[in-house]
């Protein structure tokens, strides 16, 4: 390893949730609308509607809930690495619980972790982050798999000697990543789509909320769950698949629009954020009960939302390793001169609904 220059912090703006989101007191006046599937989104919606919803005050350090095993560190030589995360809303509050994890495991360890927010999920901003960490040289970078257009960047930072991670979502090109750590994002697609048809008993009117189609994880949900739809569910009508901008007051809005203008609607497929805007929708239109909701994650307003029923599933991907595990992964890898796992590394993908979810978290 080459001698490092002292860490840095960019500073970011807070605009944006990521991946399951904000809360959604009010419904915004403006729809969110699709944007092409290849390009990198506009987020304006988003960033007018977020506000001030940045999480690092809150995070809480729990070195226990590691599963990953640090090697040690024999030389004492210092290690360095970045972690890249936007954090804002609930859903972040979990992945940085799990960085900040870490960065105080591997303190003993002579390694020094530093967090790097990003004002949003736009591939800009994750390219220009990752190439600022490759001027400061770093030894391992983690990283969001944001879209494609950080492929080149990845690739110059592995050229550089730096160690890249993947977590939540893995790009659709490949690229020199080491591995991926989060969930099989097409297959939690189809468990989605296999849920609401269960729920359903076999048949309805279904409609997909999703976070931004320039999201590669996504994508693949959304895919996942329309492809599972058409191939085995033919009594299961599906609507077009509307973008919310990854945000729940943005995603309020849309539900509402969604509910009033179809009214055989008998359930929602949330791909990301969204799910809590989308709930608060159905409750004050009074179709609680009526129109099924089926999502990911288990931030506190989707356990509310569960405990009434509001919600009826919703699938886990294990935020807090996402976060924490890259990490260790990266060190491990720095010391022992060798990657401890490549290719994907895929979280469980349990299900929580209201007749289970006081097993998960007890009252």
């Amino acid at each position: 390893m080459k001698k490092r220059v002292l860490g840095f912090i960019l500073s970011a703006a807070m605009v944006i949730c990521l991946c399951a989101g904000c809360g959604a007191d009010n419904a915004p006046e403006e729809k969110a609308a699709k944007t092409e599937t290849t390009g990198e989104t506009k987020q304006d919606d988003a960033e007018e509607e977020a506000g001030d919803d940045n999480i690092l005050d809150d995070v809480v350090v729990d070195t226990s809930r590691i599963t990953v095993k640090p090697a040690e560190n024999t030389s004492g030589e210092e290690i360095r690495i970045a972690a890249l995360c936007v954090p804002y809303g609930p859903f972040w509050l979990e992945v940085v619980n799990g960085m900040e994890s870490a960065k105080k495991l591997l303190a003993d360890y002579n390694c020094t972790v530093d967090l790097i927010p990003l004002e949003s999920l736009d591939g800009q901003l994750f390219y220009d982050a990752i190439q600022t960490c490759i001027v400061k040289e770093y030894d391992v970078i983690s990283t969001f798999g944001v879209s494609d257009s950080i492929c080149p960047i990845v690739d110059e930072a592995t050229d550089a000697g730096i160690a890249v991670y993947y977590y939540n979502s893995d790009t659709a090109q490949e690229c020199s990543r080491v591995a991926f750590i989060g969930q099989d994002l097409y297959a939690a697609g189809q468990k989605a789509a296999d849920l609401m048809t269960d729920i359903l008993g076999g048949k309805g009117t279904v409609g997909i909320i999703t976070g931004l189609f320039s999201v590669n994880a996504h994508e693949l949900r959304r895919t996942g769950s329309e492809d599972q739809f058409k191939e085995k569910y033919p009594d299961i009508k599906l609507l077009e698949t509307i973008e919310c901008s990854d945000n729940d007051q943005v995603a309020y809005n849309v539900a509402t629009d969604l509910l009033t203008g179809n009214p055989d609607l008998s359930g929602i497929i949330c791909t990301a954020n969204g799910q809590i805007g989308t709930a608060q929708a159905i409750e004050d239109l009074g179709l609680e009960g009526k129109v099924k909701i089926v999502c990911y994650d288990y931030m506190d307003e989707v356990i509310e939302f569960l405990r009434k029923g509001t919600i009826n599933a919703t699938i886990s991907q294990g935020p807090f390793d996402q976060g924490a595990n890259p990490i260790v992964y990266g060190y491990n890898q720095v010391i022992t001169g060798k990657p401890e796992v490549t290719g994907n590394v895929f979280t469980a993908l349990d299900v929580i609904t209201p007749e289970n979810v006081n097993e998960y978290f007890p009252e």
